[in-house]
């Protein structure tokens, strides 16, 4: 038995200064329903109750006082960037002798959970006794788990609510009724009221973001009283899911009439209602509120696994093999001002052998015309008198490059589309037929779309129905590649990655060229530690032949600047990536290693942004995470990164920076040169020397003038 700490003394003064009268007013108290904001939400008082008063309020000023000191346990940050404080106590926490050697065996073991154990009853045992003897519940098991977590505003800014275990428990597994099932969670709320909010999700999957049918009786929130227990067992246990969402410190009233608390209108579950931080509001640092979590969950042998919550595909592993029956490469295109000239994806396909001449001439091109919607502007202008037939598709944008990336195009821009179209598919038939080997265009085919479908779509499209290799390399129409560009080791690293961890990797273009600076200037040093851990080093990607690097010939044979402004902000581009923590980071991990002449190592960075931008991605990521339609992570006529990346977001919050990355596995590939591997070409203002002539774009031609780009650059 531990020795009992000063605080366990002024715990059993409070408790002896109280006398008889807790005892009584335990028994006065009964258990009841918490008081929920939504009226339509109905739980049973077996699976959601609350136990008011649970301890006195000197019982709960000296509990707080033995927490801040941490005389029991150390407060740890966890959470996805570190926002919450924790102190856990289990019995399997090792809390015996470290120094006791491996020739103690068993003995010494159980001696260590033994003390863990009598550490965790000392704290909380006697809490627990009050909640056993206050509830209905019958045979409620000892708790295997106490977790003591602070809640601040800034903790409760995550709209992210999660289960309260990811892993079903040991009765699940078993196969027995749930209603045989006794596991619980006891909360007990100490300093502050909180306000708790919970949802009961369609199906029981950590990223399923559509609620039970109807939505709005499966959403609510309810307060959990200071000094009081909220118990959680049943369907409230396993199928809803919730968070603290915020903290009250004023005392709630409650009307007599239906039992529901009068500031109820303070607890919307309106998802669009701005919270202080982002209305710029000052938010009270100082208010908080302490939660007490005992854990009666049986534990089962085999935890269930990511796997089985449908968010990984079964590992297959595969022997090297040729890339061209490794990798598709797919392109997407839609209608620009330069239309029907061919210029601007020849000058994006010319630039392929940067990434070598497997990639460039014998891997299958896949390139993806999305539809447009047509606007006629007479028959436009005719509808618009006839009030009762107005018109089809509005004119939103008056700026042409915006129109069109919208999809929306005129009678003239449409019929050069399919001009466009009809010269692609000859500049593809004649490189197929053609004897030449080395034609970028050879190995390619044209699929058109009836209607538009925007990028994200389209390249779901060509997934489904163009790709039967395990890899695809997705290019936009005027992405293009800069330097020599290692895709053929990517690939290979991806393809000998344990577990499958790298699923998608993106090539660096200037406004990504420093992801861990990106990182470290969002989330602070919070949760830097795991991130550069996660930093991979793969051995394919230690190349030799003096070709990466800051002096490697990569660098030497890169694009070169058209002009002198632009080669001056490409020398300040290498001066700052000199100075980052991105360069820095590199080369504190490769202190020590044995150099070899001419070999460098790439690293992949991790990053919780999915760039639509050049990349390598699993084809089974895309076709069975990234668009499954479960979880409607890409949104039609949008594109790929502008829904999924928040998605990384929230799975992140939701399982911690390590697990939560794991599931999308994005990173980019850096070879510390301080110089991307790709540039854009800017289709929406891409002009050839015709359309420069044309005097109607005598202002745009004006303006690249102005910035010497000719109307065309080839840097991001």
């Amino acid at each position: 038995m531990a020795i009992p700490s000063p605080g366990d003394g002024v715990i059993d003064a409070a408790r002896t200064q109280r006398g008889g009268a807790a005892a009584d007013d335990a028994q006065a108290t009964s258990a009841r329903a918490p008081r929920l904001s939504n009226p339509q939400v109905h739980l049973p008082l077996h699976t959601l109750c609350e136990l008011p008063n649970v301890v006195t309020a000197e019982e709960a000023a000296a509990l707080v006082k033995v927490i801040d000191n941490q005389h029991h346990g150390q407060w740890c940050p966890e959470g996805y960037d570190r926002r919450h404080r924790v102190q856990r106590y289990s019995s399997g926490d090792d809390g015996g002798d470290t120094s006791r050697s491996d020739a103690d065996g068993e003995e010494g073991s159980d001696a260590g959970e033994a003390a863990a154990a009598s550490k965790m009853e000392d704290a909380f045992g006697w809490i627990f006794e009050r909640i056993a003897s206050r509830s209905q519940l019958q045979g409620l098991r000892r708790p295997s788990e106490v977790v003591v977590v602070e809640h601040t505003p800034l903790s409760c800014r995550s709209e992210v609510k999660t289960f309260e275990q990811n892993a079903l428990c040991a009765c699940s597994s078993d196969g027995n009724d749930s209603s045989d099932c006794n596991c619980y969670v006891a909360q007990l709320t100490l300093v502050n009221n909180a306000v708790q909010s919970i949802e009961k999700p369609l199906r029981r999957e950590l990223e399923c973001w559509d609620l039970a049918q109807p939505a709005e009786q499966h959403q609510t929130n309810f307060i959990m009283e200071r000094n009081g227990v909220v118990i959680k067992t049943g369907e409230s246990l396993w199928e809803w899911r919730g968070r603290v969402s915020s903290i009250h410190k004023h005392k709630v009233a409650v009307s007599a009439s239906d039992g529901i608390c009068v500031e109820m209108s303070d607890l919307s579950v309106d998802t669009n209602e701005k919270k202080p931080w982002a209305k710029g509001d000052k938010v009270d640092a100082s208010k908080r509120c302490i939660t007490v979590t005992f854990r009666g969950i049986r534990e089962a042998d085999n935890m269930t696994d990511f796997s089985d919550m449908g968010l990984r595909v079964p590992i297959e592993t595969k022997p090297t093999r040729p890339l061209s029956e490794l990798l598709t490469i797919i392109v997407t295109t839609s209608p620009i001002r330069s239309n029907p000239s061919t210029e601007l994806l020849e000058r994006t396909f010319d630039t392929f052998s940067f990434a070598g001449d497997d990639f460039a001439y014998e891997c299958s091109k896949v390139i993806v015309c999305d539809g447009c919607r047509v606007l006629d502007e007479e028959s436009d202008r005719e509808e618009k008198k006839d009030e009762s037939n107005p018109p089809k598709i509005t004119r939103k944008y008056s700026n042409v490059k915006q129109t069109l990336r919208n999809g929306i195009a005129t009678i003239d821009q449409a019929e050069n589309y399919q001009e466009f179209k009809r010269r692609l598919r000859k500049l593809c038939d004649e490189a197929n037929a053609s004897d030449r080997t080395k034609n970028p265009f050879r190995n390619a085919r044209v699929v058109e779309l009836d209607e538009r479908h925007g990028y994200g779509f389209a390249l779901r499209h060509a997934l489904y129905h163009c790709v039967d290799t395990p890899y695809v390399c997705v290019i936009q129409h005027d992405r293009t590649f800069m330097r020599p560009t290692p895709i053929k080791a990517t690939i290979h690293a991806m393809e000998n990655n344990p577990n499958q961890r790298i699923k998608y990797v993106g090539l660096s273009m200037r406004s990504n060229l420093m992801p861990y600076d990106i990182f470290a200037g969002k989330y602070g040093r919070r949760d830097i530690d795991d991130f550069k851990s996660m930093i991979l080093r793969p051995e394919e990607l230690r190349i030799g032949g003096h070709v990466y690097g800051a002096n490697g010939s990569s660098v030497d044979n890169m694009t070169p600047p058209k002009n002198e402004k632009r080669r001056k902000v490409q020398e300040a581009l290498i001066k700052t990536y000199r100075g980052s923590h991105q360069y820095r980071n590199y080369q504190e991990q490769s202190k020590g290693e044995e150099k070899k002449d001419g070999f460098h190592q790439l690293t992949l960075t991790p990053t919780l942004y999915w760039y639509d931008n050049t990349h390598i991605v699993r084809t089974w990521h895309y076709r069975d995470f990234v668009f499954k339609p479960q979880y409607k992570m890409v949104a039609r006529g949008g594109f790929v990164e502008d829904k999924l990346s928040p998605c990384m977001i929230r799975s992140c919050e939701r399982l911690g920076l390590r697990e939560g990355h794991a599931k999308f596995g994005c990173y980019i590939l850096d070879d510390h040169s301080g110089l991307m591997f790709t540039g854009h070409l800017d289709g929406g203002s891409f002009l050839t020397a015709d359309l420069h002539r044309d005097p109607k774009n005598d202002r745009y031609a004006a303006k690249s003038a102005g910035s010497g780009t000719s109307g065309r650059s080839d840097s991001g």
